[in-house]
């Protein structure tokens, strides 16, 4: 078999950005069955906020590649600086869009509506990285295995990632099915906690809300923490049961023949 050659920061960035968009997928095959499950309509996501998650991913993507050719491993491969450093550019990307510059207003309420999607981002980025491991091995270590899998089946490394089963086998050379347990369960722990969807979703849009005295921006916030939290708990409760056995079929699957 030829050596694996090192990819360019254009092949890099296109393996990258498939491998986003498989998880994006991925997440939207588990949100259709939790729905479906619930006996929810499922709902379709809006067309805009679908062009800029394909932008985001773009420049994610873009941003890890430049990182790991360079390898500098003292810089985070993503952080929230990155995030800080994108905002402007989607906020001109409205502008464009819609011709109209948007008020500090709205710039605030878009900054606030992204970072849930820039977090889940840099979750996925660092989620199958193991405990006291270094991202960027772990990183290199996943495209070349990818791209030893490409070699061996004669597949562009980017379709291959389209392929279920091709992705299952990289998860098997990747982790061994008590390594992929504890990552996954880790990252699932990690999502389903209230506390933390608290914290960095719900009360920074709170802390939004201009309207209305002071007094009364208290009284509703009062209102979520005695009201709302409670269900917010009972519905991560609920979710993570699901989650659970979701987790046990893809456990299941992958390593079925192992």
């Amino acid at each position: 078999m030829p050596k694996i050659q090192t990819p360019s920061v254009s092949e890099l960035k296109s393996l990258l950005l498939a491998r986003l968009k498989m998880e994006r997928l991925q997440q939207e095959k588990l949100r259709r069955r939790h729905r479906q499950e619930l006996g929810n309509e499922v709902q379709e996501e809006d067309p805009e906020v679908t062009a800029f998650r394909g932008k985001f991913e773009d420049w994610t993507s873009n941003i890890l590649a430049h990182r790991l050719i360079r390898n500098r491993r003292n810089t985070p491969l993503l952080s929230a600086q990155d995030f800080t450093k994108f905002i402007p550019s989607m906020i001109k990307e409205i502008e464009r869009i819609e011709g109209v510059k948007p008020d500090a207003k709205s710039c605030r309420i878009f900054k606030n509506s992204m970072k849930p999607m820039f977090s889940g981002i840099v979750d996925s980025i660092h989620s199958m990285v193991p405990p006291h491991k270094d991202p960027y091995k772990e990183y290199w270590r996943w495209v070349m295995t990818v791209l030893k899998l490409s070699s061996e089946r004669n597949t562009p490394p980017t379709d291959l990632l389209t392929l279920e089963e091709a992705a299952d086998e990289i998860v098997r050379r990747m982790f061994t099915k008590r390594q992929f347990v504890a990552l996954s369960k880790k990252e699932v722990n990690r999502y389903m906690n209230a506390d933390v969807i608290n914290k960095s979703i719900v009360q920074p849009m709170l802390g939004m809300n201009n309207e209305g005295t002071d007094e009364e921006r208290l009284a509703l916030k009062y209102k979520y923490e005695m009201e709302l939290m409670p269900q917010l708990r009972e519905k991560v409760k609920k979710f993570k049961i699901f989650m659970d056995k979701w987790l046990k079929e893809e456990v299941k699957r992958i390593y079925a023949k192992k």
